[in-house]
Formats: structure tokens, C-alpha cells, sequence
């Protein structure tokens, strides 16, 4: 159950890192707060002057913004995709640098 809320919170975290300059100046702020600095709602409450229901909307509203942006654009998507594309690359090019030493060292 940890495991799960605290993927779902990195996910969040690499949503908002994508696509943060998308949300408005408050929404930034209380995510921010929220995500990078792991302050809980009632403490972003207290330093807003807001209550934390409030706080919970914002959050709530914003994450939904953030994953809406990755459903229609597809940014962290693509790079996981790329990123494993690189990584088969490497292994290909391992392999083919170790065949190339074993045949030298036959020659």
C-alpha cells in the first residue's frame, strides 16, 4: 500500500516536472510545496491562509490538470519510450563490442 502512494507520488512528481509551466502561479506554488518540499496539507493551509480543504481542492485539481496533459500530449510516455529504446540500443552495442574483442582476439 506504501508502495503504491509513493509511486502514485512519483508519478505525480515527474507530471508536475513536465508540465508545471502549465498550471497557474498558485497551483505551482501549492504543488510545489506539496511534491518537492512533502509538506502536508494543513501546513500549506497555515502558510497560505487558506483552509485545508482548500488546499486538498487545489491539489486535487491541479494532479487531474497534470495527468489531463499527459493523456492528450504524451511527453512522459514518449521519453519512457525512448529511454528503453536507448537502453536496447546499449545492450545491442555491448553485445557487438564483445564479439568484436573475441574476434580480435582470434585474428
Amino acid at each position: 500500500m506504501a508502495l503504491d502512494r509513493l509511486q502514485a507520488r512519483g508519478r505525480a512528481l515527474a507530471l508536475y516536472e513536465r508540465y508545471g509551466p502549465l498550471l497557474t502561479q498558485h497551483q505551482r506554488d501549492v504543488i510545489d510545496l506539496y511534491l518537492r518540499s512533502d509538506w502536508s496539507l494543513a501546513e500549506i493551509a497555515a502558510h497560505q491562509g487558506t483552509s485545508r480543504a482548500a488546499v486538498h481542492d487545489i491539489v486535487r485539481r491541479s494532479t487531474q490538470a497534470l495527468q489531463e496533459y499527459e493523456k492528450r500530449l504524451g511527453l512522459l510516455a514518449e521519453a519512457a519510450r525512448r529511454r528503453r529504446a536507448v537502453e536496447r540500443m546499449e545492450r545491442d552495442l555491448n553485445g557487438l563490442r564483445r564479439r568484436i574483442a573475441g574476434l580480435e582476439g582470434t585474428v
